[in-house]
């Protein structure tokens, strides 16, 4: 089953694929200077003295043995960072699927408004009469308390997202250990600061990403086709501003629809319409 690839899904996929790959490197960057480090053991000179070339060392006036203890700790404070921020992306997009729910008539401003990361999935299940895969809501919804402990209660979870933590569905929780490589509540335990590895980045991603593709099919066979093919048209459009001939356009069109909206199969009848409510 194909996604539509609309604008703001694109956008999406991208900061999703330029966040991830972004915090790999960083993690991976944290490896390698602390094995790098590993070169000036022994040494009591300070990092400005040893690497003076490197922007901004100066703002790290330690020994190499002092930098190695924070590089090896570097992971767990990269991927506190990085979950939230996988979080952000798919929450940012799923306030464009409002946003097309709302053109649509199927839903309004005000009902969007009164929703948050708790309650945006349950609000669009219910806008477009599908509902959204359980295991990966589930781990969502356990990675978003883990986020908010990490951000709003210095790390401390209270007895709700410990519960949460043991109570996964079956399948939910395999997936989990496979992705992550643990048990949840290895990260989330009565009393302890909550603390992320790069498995819950992975998962994250990962879960994210199956939940916006299951939104994609939604919205492709809830949205009225006018609106799909408004939508094309427009974005047609801004990908080739320079096409001012009608017949250029068309030529372009077949293969930017192929490539694009091929899940819709637009009718030549509808492309038509849309052609003429564009003022092409």
């Amino acid at each position: 089953m194909s996604v539509v690839h609309f604008p703001e899904y694109r956008a999406y996929e991208q900061d999703r694929i330029q966040a991830s790959d972004a915090m790999m490197a960083l993690l991976a960057g944290s490896r390698l200077a602390e094995n790098t480090l590993r070169l000036t053991e022994g040494s009591s000179r300070f990092l400005p003295e040893i690497f003076p070339a490197v922007p901004h060392i100066q703002r790290m006036n330690l020994t190499t043995a002092n930098a190695r203890t924070l590089l090896a700790d570097a992971e767990q404070h990269l991927s506190a960072m990085a979950v939230p921020y996988a979080l952000a992306i798919h929450e940012d997009f799923v306030q464009t699927c409002f946003g097309l729910l709302i053109k649509a008539g199927l839903t309004t401003r005000g009902e969007v408004a009164g929703t948050n990361a708790s309650s945006m999935h349950k609000l669009f299940e219910q806008k477009v009469g599908q509902q959204l895969p359980r295991e990966p809501l589930e781990q969502f919804h356990l990675i978003r308390q883990m986020r908010n402990a990490v951000i709003h209660a210095g790390g401390k979870p209270k007895q709700g997202l410990v519960t949460a933590a043991n109570n996964l569905s079956p399948n939910a929780l395999t997936d989990w250990i496979k992705v992550a490589g643990e048990h949840p509540s290895a990260r989330v335990t009565l009393g302890v600061p909550v603390t992320f590895s790069h498995g819950e980045l992975i998962l994250a991603l990962a879960v994210t990403k199956r939940i916006s593709q299951k939104m994609n099919f939604a919205l492709r066979d809830r949205l009225p086709r006018e609106i799909w093919t408004d939508c094309a048209l427009i974005d047609f459009t801004a990908e080739h501003p320079d096409l001012n001939h009608l017949s250029q356009r068309k030529r372009k069109l077949t293969g930017f629809l192929r490539t694009y909206y091929q899940p819709l199969n637009l009718t030549e009848a509808e492309i038509a319409s849309g052609i003429q409510r564009a003022g092409w």
